[in-house]
C-alpha cells in the first residue's frame, strides 16, 4: 500500500527516509534544558502515529471519495442527529479546528449533497447543518471499512498488549483532553 502523495507536490521524486537519528540530534541541539528526552522522542512517535494513522485511513476510505477528517464531521453529524441545532462553530469547537476549516468541509461535503445547511427557524443569522439522507447512506457504507481498518491498526499486537497499548492510550487522551478542555 502506498502512502499517498501531496497534492502540491506531485512529482516522481521522493524524499529519503530519515528515521528518528536526525530527529533526535535537532532535538539535542533546540530544545530546552528542562525537556525530557526521552518524553521528547515517544511524543515525536506518536505525532508519526497519528499522521500516519490518517494517512492509512485516507488511503483505505479513498475508494469512497472521502477522507478520515470529512468522515469525522459526517459521523458526528450522524452522532448528534437528533440535536436541534448543529452549527459550524459548535463542530469547529468539537473537532478542534478553525471555523475556516469547518466551513471548506462542509462547502465539500454540501456539493455532494451529503450535508443539509439551513436558517435555523429561531433566529436566522444562524445556520444549522444536519447529515442528508444521502450523507447518511454513505456511512452506511463507508462504515464497514472504517471500523475494519480501525480494527487493523493493532493487528501486530496480541491481545494482552491491546490491552496494555489501550490503558496507556486512554491515560494520554484523557490528559490531552484536559489539557484541551474539550473532547470527543
Amino acid at each position: 500500500m502506498n502512502r499517498k502523495p501531496a497534492k502540491e507536490y506531485t512529482t516522481e521524486q521522493q524524499l529519503p527516509q530519515l528515521g528518528t537519528a536526525p530527529y533526535l540530534d535537532l532535538m539535542n541541539r533546540t530544545a530546552s534544558s528542562d525537556t525530557d528526552r526521552k518524553s521528547a522522542h515517544l511524543g515525536l512517535i506518536m505525532l508519526w502515529l497519528g499522521d500516519n494513522t490518517l494517512d492509512l485511513m485516507d488511503i483505505q476510505l479513498s475508494s469512497f471519495d472521502i477522507t478520515e477528517s470529512k468522515l469525522d464531521l459526517l459521523l458526528l453529524l450522524s452522532l448528534h442527529a437528533g440535536q436541534e441545532l448543529v452549527t459550524p462553530s459548535s463542530l469547529a469547537d468539537r473537532l478542534g479546528i478553525r471555523r475556516s476549516s469547518v466551513t471548506s468541509l462542509l462547502n465539500w461535503l454540501e456539493k455532494r449533497n451529503w450535508i443539509i445547511r439551513e436558517p435555523y427557524a429561531k433566529d436566522g443569522r444562524m445556520t444549522h447543518v444536519r447529515i442528508s439522507a444521502e450523507g447518511d447512506k454513505l456511512v452506511k457504507q463507508v462504515l464497514p471499512t472504517f471500523w475494519s481498518t480501525c480494527a487493523s491498526l493493532v493487528e501486530g499486537l496480541d491481545k494482552e498488549e491491546q490491552e496494555v497499548f489501550k490503558r496507556a492510550l486512554l491515560k494520554l487522551n484523557n490528559n490531552i483532553e484536559k489539557r484541551l478542555g474539550s473532547g470527543r
